[in-house]
């Protein structure tokens, strides 16, 4: 299933539950529209990972929702498909740190959302992203260990050292707590990793990250 084709789903869907919304105050019973909701939540779930903890607890009080709360959902995968088309394109176009600028605006609409895991999860590939742009790192490596490649920056000295150590804070081990603890995010956690990871972004656009061959492969060698 493509981006497109989600799209297209979504917008058909919202136009469908604007012609129920007289008739239902919740998609319990309107079991086809029900229907067709889910489905695109479990290809929402495919196409964009990052989210996956929403549209999973989105999917599973599907028949609690009211058509209102449904559309949201549907305008919801439609802005992020936008931003991370956009993010997608400027990265393959070689504007790396403009993909990660992206990626910080897709934070935001995840938390306008209230959805919280997906906030930290946005940041920490902003960040993933930025590095690559001011280190050189391959984007076709998908992954990177970027906490370890922090801890090397702040050690040598490489970069915005008191940004490296707030993003570390306040986006990385939280994200590390996620993953392995099953914690969920408080809106406070959210609000401070969306302020370390902007101050970060607007430093790094204008600091050079000036590194040896010697530290360059200690960098290389974290990835």
């Amino acid at each position: 299933m493509k981006k497109s084709e989600l799209e297209y789903l979504a917008k058909s869907l919202i136009n469908e539950l604007g012609l129920i919304k007289s008739a239902h105050s919740s998609l319990k019973d309107a079991v086809v529209t029900r229907s067709k909701l889910e489905n695109l939540l479990s290809i929402a779930i495919k196409e964009l990972p990052e989210h996956i903890v929403f549209f999973e607890s989105v999917r599973s009080n599907s028949s609690s929702l009211t058509p209102t709360g449904a559309q949201i959902a549907c305008d919801y995968i439609l802005e992020l498909l936008k931003l991370e088309t956009s993010s997608k394109e400027k990265i393959e176009g070689g504007k790396i740190f403009q993909g990660a600028e992206d990626k910080l605006k897709e934070a935001g609409v995840s938390f306008d959302n209230n959805d919280r895991p997906s906030v930290i999860n946005n940041l920490n590939t902003c960040i993933e992203l930025a590095l690559k742009d001011k280190l050189n790192i391959p984007t076709t490596i998908t992954k990177i260990n970027t906490n370890k490649i922090i801890e090397i920056c702040v050690s040598e000295g490489v970069g915005p050292v008191e940004y490296l150590k707030e993003i570390k804070k306040h986006v990385l081990d939280i994200d590390n707590r996620v993953k392995h603890q099953g914690y969920t995010p408080s809106k406070k956690d959210c609000i401070d990793a969306i302020k370390a990871t902007e101050d970060f972004i607007n430093k790094a656009k204008i600091y050079s990250f000036e590194v040896t061959e010697e530290i360059k492969e200690k960098i290389y060698s974290g990835v």
